[in-house]
């Protein structure tokens, strides 16, 4: 067995047993925003269930362009969020009604979808909002920067977002 064939198995059988352990009752949607993010002292927000590092832009409207400029302007492997990991967020109850320590004044965010031909997408972090989309509006557009960890699978991610046992989202167990 390769160690990839390894450390895939090892997962799926640590997720399982955790699973059996939370006897189906854990969902990391009932973690309150202010447990499962941490803020450290230089601003960058941890979200202790994906091991992803956040930080929230200038509180003001950016463009696609202007958006990607200043994620690359952080230097080293920050980057442009997939949507894939805002709508984590958004399903953690960050939105504008309880943006916790992503606090900021827009509603939408911009993100990277690989899927599309442009590849820029907007979030909306607005309840019974369904705006989801690439052209831009005049105001609410913000960005956030992402930085993932080593070992940070998001092909796991992807492949797991199906997959719900009990209703137990199987992607919040991949942390690294």
């Amino acid at each position: 067995m390769t160690v990839k064939g390894f450390l895939k198995t090892s997962v799926i059988i640590l997720s399982l047993f955790t699973l059996l352990l939370s006897g189906c009752m854990l969902s990391t949607s009932r973690i309150s925003i202010y447990d499962r993010f941490l803020v450290s002292s230089d601003n960058i927000i941890t979200d202790i269930v994906t091991g992803l590092q956040w930080r929230v832009g200038p509180n003001r409207d950016f463009d696609w362009y202007e958006a990607r400029i200043w994620a690359a302007s952080l230097g080293g492997n920050w980057r442009l969020p997939i949507h894939y990991e805002l709508e984590d967020l958004y399903n953690a109850n960050i939105t504008t009604l309880t943006w916790g320590p992503f606090d900021n004044t827009g509603w939408l965010v911009w993100s990277v979808d690989f899927s599309r031909r442009n590849m820029s997408y907007l979030f909306s972090f607005t309840p019974y909002d369904i705006y989801q989309g690439t052209h831009a509006v005049s105001t609410g557009q913000r960005v956030f920067a992402v930085l993932s960890p080593p070992g940070y699978w998001i092909n796991a991610q992807r492949t797991f977002r199906s997959l719900i046992l009990c209703g137990f989202p199987l992607f919040h167990l991949y942390s690294g």
